[in-house]
């Protein structure tokens, strides 16, 4: 599982830790600067420095939650979803009703394979019905699903994420990888361009429909999708698989 492109919809739901209804005092400016800093690093996928600047202060008495939560969210960055979840259950144990705490407390947990318990966090937050959010519910709910190789339980939380909104690209990119586990190559085809058309900057989803759209015997779409991840600068992992592809392509 991509741990980069996800990260992104993960600091979408984070909720900063309100210091607006504290006195404006150079102690709380100078925690906001510092918030807005680790907001920085881990929006432009500094992960690694990300670490190094909140671990420190992470183990402040006094820490806000936010700090925890922007460490988790770094160390999924740098695939080490063992460590992110306790920070996340830090969230969760200082206050029990924050249920971005809990939606990514379950996607690590799906991450580690704990599927069961993923999806008992899922419902409580479907249970509370308090969740601004519930597209990005019902997506963890269907991953981990596919995960498990169970994708007629995975369909209807993307279809159900779809409704909740049309145009978060996510599920439809899930969608696709689900149709294409079945053969349906126009119906991935179909999911894997909504994903673009939704996030055109977002590597992965045009990597699958390049793959998907050479299957289907449409050179052309294909060369021109692997020229634009290419130029994407994707990480060597994602570059590798272009570059096979586009030497498949052009025997």
């Amino acid at each position: 599982m991509k741990f980069t492109w996800l990260i992104s919809f993960l600091m979408l739901q984070l909720t900063a830790a309100c210091l607006s209804s504290k006195p404006d005092t150079p102690e709380i400016r100078n925690q906001q600067a510092s918030l807005e800093l680790a907001r920085q690093m881990v929006g432009q996928g500094e992960y690694q420095r990300a670490v190094q600047f909140l671990l420190p202060r992470s183990r402040s008495e006094n820490a806000p939650l936010e700090v925890h939560m922007l460490l988790g969210l770094s160390l999924l960055g740098l695939n080490n979803p063992a460590t992110a979840m306790k920070s996340f259950r830090t969230v969760l144990s200082a206050d029990p009703a924050n249920d971005d705490a809990r939606l990514n407390l379950g996607y690590t947990l799906i991450l580690q394979g704990d599927h069961k318990e993923a999806r008992r966090l899922f419902g409580e937050i479907q249970k509370r019905k308090k969740y601004e959010f519930p597209e990005r519910v019902h997506l963890n709910i269907g991953l981990s699903y596919m995960q498990e190789k169970r994708c007629d339980l995975a369909i209807p939380e993307f279809t159900a994420a779809l409704d909740a909104d049309p145009t978060y690209s996510a599920p439809y990119f899930n969608l696709g990888k689900c149709h294409l586990k079945s053969g349906r190559l126009e119906e991935a085809r179909a999911s894997f361009q909504r994903a673009v058309d939704f996030c055109p900057g977002c590597l992965d989803p045009q990597m699958e429909l390049a793959s998907v759209s050479y299957r289907l015997g449409d050179r052309s779409k294909a060369l021109s999708q692997i020229d634009s991840i290419l130029k994407g600068k994707p990480d060597a992992t994602l570059q590798k698989r272009a570059l096979a592809l586009k030497r498949q392509m052009t025997r």
